[in-house]
């Protein structure tokens, strides 16, 4: 726990031993205060007192737009992504029922594949007049296929949208990755100039700090899925083909943003317990100074000692931090709601690509339905975060 998410409060253990000796008519250690403290202390009360006599002002409160919101959305990159892939996994459940639709027409009347080139190419007045069931089927038939083709049609172009959106990025990483490699040799050469007692002058001691760490993993597994998207990229626009290399690059495209899903998993949920354990302090020594505040009341009616006096004025200070820890207590909320839809998200991306990556047989349409659902968890999101933003912006 960080010291400054606890300033201005006092340590639980304080508290209660100060309260514990003071029913016990223990003595406490305290520091008597100069004069000046005094004057000050007596500025600081006369200026609170002055400011609670004064008119609350109320804040008016912030209305966002949700057109605003999505707008601030769709202008990210991300945004951009997240529509997309709603869209495009909709349209392939869409597609899904209808070809099951058209199936089942087919099935029930089997006239209407026998007929159904014969009927689109020669359809006249006579003929829709003699067999207006099998025709009306037929129509339905043909405008199903229609769909199911134009939707096919608009699937694979957003697929290949967001692809374009996440391409580029490969040059990047690869001189990020050399200016580490630069980095080691030059810190290489330093630890070689000290002593050799020193635990710094060790090759090993500089690999093992520079390398061997969560954030190399990450930049490593960025790279392996970057370098295969984008050739898969590259096929589609068939700068290159070849069958074996397609298959290598296919599996290793899903085997790395495997590995991408649960270095994310492992991230999100750590940082998710730490928030717990955050908050659950932050809890404690709430519920603390209110038990502390329910002991000094019964010091009200008695003399007021130096000690009463100090302790007292102690906890006084210590309520004119509760908007503030109260603050603290939303933001650690709100960061946990964020964490936990990003944990919700990657989980559903990671029973999608599972089937991908160990080929599983599942029923029609669950990969678009667990992606549906985790670019749906993925929008929820933005769309949070995006509307603190504005709503941060205009306040």
């Amino acid at each position: 726990m960080e010291s400054q998410l606890y300033e201005g409060f006092h340590s639980s253990q304080r508290l209660v031993d100060e309260f514990n000796m003071l029913q016990d008519n223990q003595p406490i250690s305290f520091t008597e205060r100069d004069s000046s403290d005094e004057e000050s202390t007596a500025e600081e009360s006369q200026e609170l007192k002055e400011s609670k006599q004064l008119p609350a002002v109320h804040r008016s409160t912030v209305v966002v737009r949700n057109i605003d919101v999505l707008n601030h959305i769709f202008g990210t990159l991300s945004g951009k992504d997240r529509l997309a892939k709603i869209l495009k996994y909709v349209l392939d459940l869409v597609k899904l029922f209808v070809s099951r639709s058209r199936i089942g027409i087919t099935r029930w009347d089997p006239q209407v594949l026998e007929h159904y080139s014969k009927v689109l190419t020669q359809l006249n007045l006579r003929l829709l007049l003699r067999h207006p069931a099998t025709i009306a089927k037929i129509m339905v038939v043909a405008g199903l296929r229609n769909f199911e083709a134009k939707a096919s049609l608009v699937s694979s172009n957003l697929s290949l949208f967001r692809q374009i959106l996440r391409f580029g990025g490969t040059p990047f990483r690869v001189a990020a990755l050399w200016s580490k490699i630069n980095l080691t040799t030059r810190q290489i050469a330093a630890a070689h100039a000290k002593p050799i007692s020193t635990p710094d002058s060790h090759i090993l001691a500089v690999i093992n700090k520079l390398w061997l760490n969560e954030a190399s993993l990450a930049d490593f597994i960025d790279l392996y899925y970057g370098v295969m998207d984008e050739l898969m990229l590259l096929h589609k626009f068939k700068v290159w083909h070849h069958p074996g290399m397609y298959t290598w690059v296919a599996k290793h495209e899903s085997l790395s943003w495997y590995y991408d899903i649960m270095l994310g998993l492992k991230k999100n949920w750590c940082a998710l317990q730490q928030l717990n354990h955050t908050q659950l302090e932050l809890s404690i020594q709430e519920q603390v100074k209110k038990r502390a505040l329910e002991l000094s009341s019964r010091l009200q009616g008695k003399t007021a000692s130096p000690i009463k006096q100090q302790l007292l004025q102690d906890l006084q200070t210590g309520q004119e931090h509760k908007d503030q820890f109260s603050e603290r207590l939303r933001d650690i909320e709100r960061q946990r709601k964020v964490i936990i839809l990003d944990l919700v998200r990657l989980s559903f991306d990671f029973l999608a690509d599972t089937t991908d990556v160990f080929n599983l047989k599942t029923p029609p349409g669950t990969y678009a339905v667990l992606s549906l659902a985790s670019g749906i968890t993925g929008f929820v999101k933005l769309w949070g975060n995006a509307k603190r933003e504005l709503s941060e912006s205009i306040v």
